[in-house]
């Protein structure tokens, strides 16, 4: 599959549905893997939906 050229995906976390932080952004800036990141902001935050969604 052919990958266009200056396409830049981004990865969204959501809480409870609203649009909290830009995951890879968030892990270049803490020095961490974004699957890191996903995991901190699950636990971080229990009792709340936390979802991922990739965005072009």
């Amino acid at each position: 599959m052919a990958r266009r050229i200056g396409r830049k995906a981004r990865i969204w976390a959501y809480l409870d549905g609203k649009k909290l932080v830009e995951v890879i952004q968030a892990a270049l800036d803490n020095n961490m893997m974004v699957d890191e990141v996903k995991a901190l902001l699950i636990r971080e935050n229990p009792g709340h939906v936390v979802t991922f969604k990739v965005e072009y």
